[in-house]
């Protein structure tokens, strides 16, 4: 792979026939699409507030009150469970002065006060109360809500996009919920384990570049390799237009017992969701 390098900076003179040819040529991405703030800016503008992003698990607003919050694409969300059963994905961001309203990751509420001045939403949020609200004049709470996202739902997984009425979530995830019941992967059966919080010093799609593919698999991951033939004719990757899978075939290790996800003819696979 060749790192490729542009002649400027600015996401004005993008050239997107030139990056396509280059990317057909096995080059890289423009070296300052990875470091220029303006390009980050840019893609949290066009990728991340324009696609839905997973947020969060049901089991989060399984009940009544309880929320969790996030950030989609740079906008802080808190998603909550209302008192009628409602799902609800609202700007975290208080009308009145623009103060984070819940500052807590996750927990079970009444209602979403803000810490500043007070104002305070209902779950759902609409605007229930404001201290010395009755001495404006013409004072309209009903269009002083939180601001609202938009909120779906797939098996065990939360999603939000941050306009109102965009493309459903089963448009993003085209043909993946096909693909997982074949493989026999039933979502409703899956129950949180543990999650893990690190942070990588590195532009985000160096992440997702280095996770779509296994190059580096036989050195960075020996023990995978030991397991799953990574070798280039045996490991596939298929990029379709919103995720890519990869298949690979569990290798049959003498001394151990085959079972049917161990047999030689047995294949593994993942998944990597991507951006609408």
């Amino acid at each position: 792979m060749t790192i490729h390098h542009p002649t400027t900076h600015h996401p004005a003179a993008i050239d997107a026939e030139a990056c396509a040819a280059a990317l057909d040529r096995g080059e890289t991405l423009p070296w300052s699409w990875y470091a220029d703030p303006a390009i980050t800016a840019l893609e949290q503008e066009r990728i991340f507030r324009r696609s839905w992003s997973y947020v969060g698990r049901t089991d989060q607003v399984a009940q009544p009150g309880q929320f969790f919050t996030c950030e989609v694409g740079g906008v802080p969300i808190v998603v909550t469970r209302d008192r009628s059963g409602g799902l609800n994905a609202l700007v975290n961001v208080c009308r009145h002065r623009g103060a984070q309203v819940v500052r807590e990751d996750c927990g079970t509420r009444k209602s979403l006060q803000c810490f500043y001045h007070a104002w305070t939403y209902g779950l759902d949020g609409s605007l229930r109360g404001v201290p010395r609200g009755d001495r404006e004049a013409d004072f309209d709470t009903s269009q002083l809500g939180l601001r609202r996202a938009s909120v779906d739902t797939w098996g065990p997984f939360v999603f939000v996009h941050l306009d109102r009425d965009p493309a459903p979530l089963t448009e993003m995830l085209g043909e993946l919920p096909e693909l997982l019941a074949a493989g026999g992967i039933d979502l409703e059966r899956m129950r949180f384990h543990h999650r893990v919080y690190y942070t990588i010093e590195a532009n985000w799609k160096i992440a997702v570049e280095n996770y779509l593919e296994c190059y580096h698999c036989p050195v960075a991951h020996p023990g995978l390799a030991d397991v799953l033939d990574v070798s280039p004719d045996a490991y596939e990757l298929e990029v379709r237009p919103t995720f890519a899978t990869h298949h690979g075939i569990v290798r049959d290790i003498p001394g151990r017992p085959a079972t049917p996800s161990r047999a030689p003819s047995s294949r593994a696979s993942t998944t990597s969701s991507g951006r609408a």
